[in-house]
């Protein structure tokens, strides 16, 4: 079997998340991982490169591997569903998610086409809701969803899943135009009559194309990944929501009951799956997946989510001082590395006009920031998950035209989304300067790493 070092990476990022998804880690999952990076020799390095990968990233890698490769990983998936001694719903769906969409060859997955994606953090939560998308309006698949309707939602049921089919959303919503207004005053009370007017007056331009685009599509398009058929959007869990939300889309096919029928069956019966030994060095490596039960006690702890607030907590305030690495993701997402890879969350437009001056570092004056609409345009529109060119563009000339309050409010994000994290020691990482002079970060630049330094340029 060969696995490059990208490979091995790729696959340190899916048996992490794996272990992690269910919000507990404990000491059985453990003694598997660190037999899985024994066997395949992952090594520490490539354990922390996959900390700054996405999972759709690891699987697009994955996807790459020979049918032994992939069927290898399926054992390690089984496995690891067993060395907790229980196979959680949210992990069982994981390993699902992943069988799909890495393309492991199965008689259970012969038809069923899928695709898995990260996508940066949408606002809303979608963990137990199953979406209709469509790129255009499909007859055919509408038809045979109407009809299979009240089947599919008892079906989705069974998952404690919620089915949103947009077509019946958007009608609803349109016939009880008023109630929804009524609704929004009371769960957004910082709405204006004006602002509600417009929206009331824009419902009749939703339909389910629209928002299929709005929410999913036009991000997925930006990032090469064309979703040309109607299709199932299934939310994953994952221990980190605050970075992205992963999705398992999955098409319809032409009968798309059969479909959700097939993921369900093929959920239920992960520990079943017995693809043919293809080898003896196949079937000696199999052997070796397996942990043997030991009879010594162990002092055993359970890792959960809260243990990770606690690591900040300390790392923050108990930590060394010594200046941190950034790592910037090829999407625009900022780390402080050695603050066990923190992520620093801001809105788009703050990460834009930050690794701007990142990379300029001999600074600029924000008075000539005109002159670099090009520039910040292509990082916005690069890290930006909103589709719609006209605001974007809109949203750099209110920046660099100093229209209202932008410019600064964008500066004080940034500030506060370092110092949130680092307190006064972030003063480093901060764009820095003189009134009316040039603007500068005074970190050194061999503390900051790009993971694609030319896609932003």
């Amino acid at each position: 079997m060969i696995f490059k070092e990208k490979h091995k990476t790729a696959l340190a990022k899916v048996v992490s998340d794996l272990v992690q998804c269910d919000g507990i880690v404990n000491q059985g999952e453990i003694d598997f991982l660190q037999l899985v990076y024994g066997l395949f020799n992952i090594t520490l390095t490539s354990r922390k490169k996959a900390t700054n990968i996405s999972l759709s990233e690891a699987v697009s890698t994955l996807k790459t591997l020979g049918n032994q490769e992939k069927t290898a990983i399926l054992r390690v998936f089984q496995q690891l569903s067993l060395s907790d001694d229980a196979l959680d719903p949210t992990e069982s769906l994981l390993i699902t998610a992943l069988i799909l969409s890495i393309g492991i060859d199965l008689p259970e997955t012969e038809g069923l086409k899928a695709n898995f994606v990260s996508i940066p953090n949408l606002g809303f939560d979608t963990h137990n809701a199953v979406l209709y998308i469509e790129p255009k309006h499909n007859k055919r698949t509408n038809a045979a969803i109407r009809r299979e309707y009240d089947s599919i939602c008892a079906l989705l049921r069974q998952s404690q899943r919620e089915f949103f089919y947009l077509p019946k959303v958007v009608g609803e919503l349109k016939k009880k135009r008023k109630t929804f207004r009524n609704t929004l005053s009371y769960i957004e009370p910082t709405l204006s009559e004006s602002q509600l007017d417009l929206i009331d007056a824009n419902l009749h331009q939703l339909d389910s194309v629209f928002l299929s685009k709005e929410v999913f599509l036009n991000y997925l398009n930006t990032n090469r990944l064309k979703i040309t058929k109607p299709s199932f959007f299934l939310k994953i869990r994952n221990m980190k929501p605050g970075i992205y939300q992963d999705f398992l889309i999955i098409e319809t096919g032409k009968a798309p009951l059969l479909t959700l029928q097939r993921l369900v069956q093929l959920n239920a019966n992960i520990l079943n799956l017995n693809p043919p030994i293809g080898s003896d060095k196949e079937a000696e490596f199999i052997a070796k997946l397996t942990l043997k039960n030991g009879t010594a006690p162990k002092d055993e702890l359970n890792y959960t989510g809260f243990h990770k607030i606690l690591l900040d907590i300390l790392l923050k305030y108990g930590g060394s001082h010594e200046v941190s690495r950034l790592f910037i993701s090829s999407r625009g997402d900022i780390f402080l590395t050695d603050r066990n890879n923190t992520e620093v969350k801001m809105p788009a437009l703050c990460k834009a006009l930050y690794i701007f001056f990142l990379i300029h570092e001999e600074g600029q004056s924000l008075n000539y920031l005109n002159d670099n609409k090009t520039e910040l345009y292509k990082i916005y529109r690069r890290i930006s998950t909103y589709g719609d060119d006209d605001l974007l563009r809109k949203a750099i000339d209110n920046l660099t035209d100093f229209i209202g309050s932008t410019m600064n409010a964008n500066l004080s994000r940034i500030r506060k989304a370092f110092r949130d994290i680092i307190g006064d020691e972030a003063n480093i990482y901060l764009i820095k300067g003189e009134k009316g002079g040039r603007k500068i970060i005074h970190l050194d630049r061999r503390l900051v790493v790009f993971e694609d330094i030319e896609a932003f340029k």
